[in-house]
């Protein structure tokens, strides 16, 4: 016996529809998301290749820092190094070397002058000078190797550090010329016992060191503040 089924065709059709538009959903579905697991995956690679970009910029950034760092402080510290060099080396020489000239002197006028011998204390008196212009010219030599270790800082130092090495170097100019005129006034001043005009010179020599101590020690501060800003 045959049994018809002609009437179940209809609902046949709406399940294969239905299926076939489920299947189409599930299609789009898995493509739509497909799509965004691609494009997660392309956002994520583009995010770890920006966040390893970023990670080396700093690291070169420190790096560059470190280094920048490193070479300003050396380059400071041996700017001072000479400054302090140069400041025992005069003070030493004074001592050592301005002291027996002016002893040496002392003895050959006053044994010149006991023996109303005016040629030899002229004799005593240019030998003195010309020691002293020796000294002079030393001292001179080694100002040159300030202002030269000077330009070299100028190259790297901010603004108002340079303003400041400016002002240095004026203050040592002055200083030195200061120097220059006691040296100068010395065997006259002798000569005449004129200690105030020895006191005289000794007290600007005095206040222009003090003026290059203070200059100094802005400049000190002013390049912590630089270094610690790098």
């Amino acid at each position: 016996m045959d049994i018809d089924l002609t009437f179940l065709e209809p609902y046949l059709i709406y399940i294969i529809a239905g299926f076939v538009t489920l299947l189409i959903l599930y299609i789009r579905s898995f493509v739509q998301e497909s799509g965004k697991i691609a494009a997660l995956k392309r956002k994520n690679k583009e995010l770890i290749e920006e966040t390893e970009s970023i990670k080396k910029n700093h690291q070169l950034d420190i790096a560059k820092r470190k280094y920048q760092y490193e070479s300003k402080k050396e380059q400071y510290v041996n700017y001072f190094k000479l400054i302090d060099q140069f400041t025992s080396e005069a003070n030493k020489s004074t001592q050592e070397k301005l002291m027996p000239i002016l002893e040496e002197f002392n003895r050959n006028y006053l044994n010149a002058s006991s023996q109303n011998n005016k040629r030899n204390e002229n004799k005593a008196i240019t030998a003195m000078s010309k020691k002293i212009q020796k000294l002079t010219f030393e001292a001179n030599e080694d100002l040159m190797k300030i202002k030269q270790e000077t330009n070299t800082i100028k190259l790297i130092a901010s603004d108002e550090i340079l303003d400041k090495l400016n002002l240095m170097e004026l203050a040592y100019d002055r200083n030195m010329e200061k120097s220059h005129k006691m040296m100068s006034d010395l065997p006259k001043l002798m000569l005449s016992n004129d200690q105030e005009g020895m006191k005289r010179n000794q007290e600007e020599i005095e206040v222009s060191g003090l003026v290059i101590q203070k200059i100094k020690g802005d400049i000190i501060k002013l390049m912590r503040k630089e270094l610690n800003e790098i």
